[in-house]
């Protein structure tokens, strides 16, 4: 892994995503090595040779810029983060995400975090500093099953300590939520994912697999590791509105069975 500290003009960005007015990305790069992850395209923004999910760039003034920034922007949300994790590994060292927080704490803005990792809990005090009305906490949790965490994201927190940390936060009053982000068919089990995470998620969030831009990493874990499904998924390729229409139909037949809300994200 090659990591690298850089200096960053502005930290907060208007964000595209439904819902959320501006994110907050204190790296670029990941090391959770994620194989479908969607952000790749952020290498052409970098002098990097290397793979994504080789390296980390790390916005080491990224606190200091935070200042300026809250001055140039208006209310509204924030999440933490739309092209990394905020609690990837390099960040138990660098304590970026955890001096951000503690800024954002006493800001006009909500905020929004989501994340794979269980080193959230080392900043639960700062999380508990937040007016609960202004903060939510997501985990990315798209299988229960470590042997399918360690085919597509390898460098990320067990599931089992995502699901306690998810436990310890939602205990503390702390609104919480989990995203199955991507869902993968014939992989993602949503009805056990809900029987572990209904007690303490105000929401579970579906969203679609984007195979526009990663459709090789996919493929290839497909064709190694699930061969029983490369049919399936070649079938997706080339029909991404049938998928869709697939999953909007599961997603309507999940909402009569549980009682916890669910939200669909179609790419």
């Amino acid at each position: 892994m090659k990591v690298m500290e850089k200096e960053c003009k502005s930290i907060i960005s208007e964000s595209g995503i439904y819902d959320v007015n501006y994110s907050i990305n204190p790296y670029i790069g990941c090391e959770h090595g994620c194989k479908y992850c969607y952000a790749k395209f952020m290498k052409r923004f970098t002098s990097h040779a290397e793979n994504w999910g080789e390296f980390v760039d790390v916005k080491i003034n990224s606190p200091k810029i935070l200042e300026k920034d809250l001055m140039k922007r208006s209310k509204g949300s924030i999440l933490l983060s739309s092209v990394t994790d905020p609690y990837q590994p390099q960040e138990k060292e660098y304590e970026l995400t955890r001096k951000i927080l503690k800024r954002l704490s006493d800001s006009k803005f909500s905020i929004n975090i989501l994340t794979k990792s269980d080193l959230i809990v080392r900043d639960l005090e700062v999380l508990e500093s937040f007016d609960s009305r202004r903060l939510s906490v997501g985990f990315t949790i798209n299988f229960l099953k470590e042997k399918d965490r360690e085919i597509w994201e390898p460098e990320s927190s067990k599931i089992s300590d995502r699901l306690e940390a998810l436990a310890e936060i939602s205990e503390k009053g702390i609104d919480c939520y989990v995203h199955v982000g991507p869902f993968l068919e014939g992989i993602t089990d949503i009805e056990k994912i809900v029987e572990n995470i209904e007690p303490y998620a105000e929401e579970l969030q579906i969203e679609s697999i984007n195979m526009k831009d990663n459709k090789n990493n996919i493929m290839s874990s497909i064709k190694n590791q699930y061969p029983h499904l490369e049919k399936k998924y070649e079938h997706i390729l080339k029909d991404k509105f049938s998928h869709r229409r697939k999953l909007k139909e599961k997603t309507k037949e999940m909402e009569n069975k549980v009682d916890i809300p669910i939200r669909l994200f179609l790419e």
